[in-house]
Formats: structure tokens, sequence, C-alpha cells
């Protein structure tokens, strides 16, 4: 059951909202020029549809690599209109942060009783690093986020069951146009009208609930069959190449836990022990047993298919995760009716959305800024410039082989050779039988490209043309370093750029 709440928030529930909105636009500011590789994919997706050649990365290449056509589609609309692309696309994941705030606390209102609780949640929330990191990098992470929370709210709305579940199946279909994971969730809702109709807990015509949101995303995968030649982006499988195992699946969990921890470790502790010592159970709601569902069953998925997992990933399931845990506290924390119980309420959710704020100000301070702010200089020292290089000094017809493909792609306005084989399938396999490292050295890819320049990303300047044996037909053309390529990846990585003789190679070969 839903608690009965005033259509009007309270006081203290609206100070909650004011002060989580100025909260999440302040942990945003220091980080507004946040660039990352993956933007410009985005970028490169999106100018090429405006320009009429498609939702494409190559000219001429109908490739599904895009995990979002969604956040692609939106920010080719903007430069339609004679935009900035990289600006729509900050101003864009500026305004779904902060619409997720909104969200979060209006969910936060439906579902918990305690106003003080509700203010809290949302402020926490507000404060989440993961979040903030992600807002104005151009990514389609909050849109996802914002659409996720957005059928949740519709889910446990006002008004009749049926109609809540449309909204909510639309939103939900809209979030998996964003990103994919999202696709997970409307499967699940299917799946429960179908329970609840089967054990007669929803009459039959509530399966038309699923029939919208099915429809929307059932109508773009037929888009996306006839257009790409596949339902799925060929990104998915580049991303799981070369995993798999219990082994594997055990790391990818230990992995998943470690990021959620950082920012979620106080909630999820509460969430955990609420569960143990909570003795009052009420009739579940049908999205909570959706959102139990949601949060337990991606990131299985994601152990399963082998995804190496980044922070952003995770963030379409952390808000409703922490939505629980409100719920499960509120619970907890209100055995009686009581003031007593009351107080008691608010002083243990004040005590654990200020442990929250601490841990999340910390993972902001400590490990965001000093990452985006050493990525992003590196990227405008090495990637961006030598993108702009190379549309200046490659011939037109020339193609550019790459591990990381974004800015290169983007600037050099060049055919790229994606060596990730995120827009490039036919590397797949050969990613599948060794790691990347090894199949640039030994220039697989010649077997179906010949590339006329090569960008390598080892540990130290020219790496590639020391541990190739091919390294005779190699033309260095320069090098620039970057200090991480992420918190997960903290290393120093070199990029060297190559011309390639492919005569000197063919000659190589035939001696061999």
């Amino acid at each position: 059951m839903l608690p009965e709440r005033d259509a009007v928030p309270s006081r203290l529930e609206r100070i909650g909202l004011y002060a989580g909105l100025v909260l999440a636009g302040a942990l945003m500011w220091p980080i507004r020029g946040y660039l990352t590789d993956d933007t410009f994919i985005h970028l490169q997706y999106a100018r090429n549809l405006s320009q009429g050649h498609g939702l494409v990365f190559n000219v001429g290449e109908r490739v599904y690599g895009s995990t979002s056509p969604l956040w692609s589609s939106l920010i080719a609309a903007g430069m339609t209109l004679g935009l900035d692309g990289l600006t729509v696309a900050r101003v864009m994941g500026a305004a779904c942060t902060l619409l997720s705030v909104a969200l979060f606390h209006r969910l936060m209102r439906r579902t918990i009783a305690t106003p003080a609780l509700v203010a809290l949640g949302t402020l926490t929330w507000a404060g989440h690093a993961w979040m903030a990191r992600w807002s104005v990098s151009g990514m389609e992470t909050p849109l996802a986020v914002a659409l996720t929370l957005g059928g949740f709210v519709a889910a446990v709305g006002d008004g009749r069951g049926r109609a809540r579940f449309v909204a909510a199946g639309v939103l939900w279909a809209l979030g998996a146009l964003a990103r994919p994971e999202a696709a997970l969730l409307l499967a699940l809702a299917a799946a429960w009208h179908v329970v609840a109709v089967a054990r007669g807990r929803a009459p039959r015509v509530a399966l038309l609930a699923t029939l919208p949101g099915l429809a929307i995303y059932g109508a773009w995968l037929l888009v996306a069959w006839r257009y790409f030649g596949a339902a799925w982006p060929e990104t998915l499988s580049a991303k799981t190449a070369g995993g798999g195992g219990l082994a594997a699946w055990a790391v990818s969990l230990g992995r998943q836990g470690a990021i959620a921890g950082a920012t979620d470790g106080v909630l999820g502790l509460v969430l955990v022990a609420g569960l143990l010592f909570t003795r009052r159970v009420e009739p579940p709601h049908p999205a909570r047993l959706l959102a139990w569902s949601w949060v337990v069953l991606l990131p299985a998925l994601y152990a399963f298919r082998g995804v190496q997992v980044l922070s952003r990933y995770l963030l379409v399931i952390l808000p409703v995760l922490e939505w629980l845990a409100w719920q499960v506290a509120e619970r907890w924390w209100l055995g009686g009716a009581g003031d007593a119980e009351r107080r008691r309420a608010i002083r243990w959710s004040t005590a654990v959305a200020a442990l929250a704020l601490i841990q999340n100000l910390g993972v902001h301070r400590f490990a965001v800024m000093p990452q985006v702010t050493s990525f992003t200089a590196g990227l405008e020292r090495s990637l961006i410039p030598w993108g702009t290089w190379f549309s200046s000094h490659a011939p037109v017809d020339a193609s550019i082989a790459t591990p990381d493909i974004g800015a290169i792609g983007y600037f050099s306005r060049r055919r790229v050779l994606d060596l990730g084989g995120l827009v490039t399938p036919p590397m797949i396999p050969l990613l599948e039988r060794e790691p990347l490292e090894e199949m640039v050295a030994e220039l697989r890819f010649a077997s179906f490209a010949r590339p006329l320049f090569v960008v390598d990303r080892g540990a130290r300047p020219l790496d590639l043309k020391h541990r190739s044996r091919y390294g005779a037909c190699l033309e260095p053309l320069g090098a620039a370093s970057v200090p991480n390529l992420g918190i997960a990846r903290p290393g120093r990585v070199v990029y060297t750029f190559y011309r390639v003789n492919w005569e000197k190679y063919e000659r190589i070969t035939s001696v061999r």
C-alpha cells in the first residue's frame, strides 16, 4: 500500500527539493568542461544524421554502433537548428540531472509518509557523485536516469492502475532508446502484468497497459533491423567480447559492488539491515516488485554478458536502490505511529543522510574531480588536436584505425576503422580470439581493411613499433599522452600515431 499524501508538498519537503537542486547544480559547475571520447561518438552520429547521411558513424556504413539513438537524435535536432552539438548535449544533460532530482522527490513523496525522510532522501540523491560526474559530460546517462525515474513515478502515481502502467511503459520504452539496458525494465513490467493476470490479481484488460511501451520499442527494433540489419547495437557484442565463466561473473559482480558501494554504501547497509530487522510486513506494491527485480537482475545480466561495467552503466539502478532503501528505513524506524517513533526516524534518517552525503562529496572531491580534470586536459592535448591534424593532412578518402574513435572520427571527418569493434563488426571475432594489443601488433585487420593511419594506445611512445613484427612498415608521426583513461584505469597511456606502408607489409608477409 502507498501512503496517503497531500497534493501540495510540505514546507520541509519543498526545502529538501530546492536544496537538492542547488546542490546538484553546485556539483555540476566545477566539472562543466568535462570531455569524454565517447561524447564525440554521439556527436558524430548526430552530425551525420543532421546532415542527411543517416544515423551512422562512417558515412555510407550502416552499422548499429550507437547505444543511444534517442540521445543522438536529440543532439541532431539541435544541430539542425544551427546549435553547437556539444553545447546541446551538455545543456540537456544538466537539465536531465536536475529533472532526476525533481522526479526522485516526487517518487519519495508518493511512497514515503514522513516529510523529513522525503527531504533528506532527495538531498542525498542530489549529491550523488556518479550522477554529478556524467551530468555535463555530453553523455546520455542523465536522460536514461530521468526516464527510468519518470517511469517509476508514473507507476506509483494516482489514477487507475492501467493508465499508470501505460505511462510507465512508454517512459521505459524511451529509456531503452537512451540506454539499451532499460529494455530489461520494460520486459520485467510486461512479465509482471502477465503473471498478475494469470494469478487473477489483475483483470485481463490490464495486459493492454504493456502494449504502448512494447509497441514503441518494437517499432524501433523493426526500424533498426531494416536500416542496420541488426536489432541490437554492435556495441553490446564488442564490449562483451572475451568474458565468461563463474570466475569472470564473480569478478564482475565484485567490481559492480565496489562502484555502487563507493557512493551508495551507507544506504546499501541501511537497506540490508532494514530487511533483516523490520518485522512489519505489508503487501508489496507492483512498482516495488519491479524495482527489486530491476536492481537485482541488471547487475546479474552485466556479469553474465561479461560487460566491462562503468559507473554510468549502474546509474540507471542506483536511484531506484536509494528509493528502496528509504522505504525500508521508514518501515524499520517507524515501528509505531507515535511521536517518539517519528522523532527516532528523523534522527536516524538525518544521520544516514549526513553520512551518505559525506561519502558522495568525498568521492566527488577525491575521485571524480581529479579524474575529470586530468582526462579532459589529456584529451585536449592528444586525440582532439590529432583529429584536427588528420582533417588537414590526411587524404579525403583515407581511413584511420584507432582504439578510441570519438574525437578522431569527429574532428578528422575521415573514415574510422574501430579497433574496439564498436562500429567495425569484423573486429569482434578477432577480439574474441586474442587481446586488443596482440591483434593490433599482428595487424590482423589487414585481412579486410588497409587503413592509411593507425593509432596505438600503449604504455610508452612507439610501443607498437617495438612490439610488432611489422614495425618496419610503421612510420611514426608523433605521440601524445593521457594521464588516465578513467577511474577504473588510472595509469598513464600514450597514443602514438603512425602512417602504414602496406607495400612493406606485403614484402614482410611474403618473406615470412
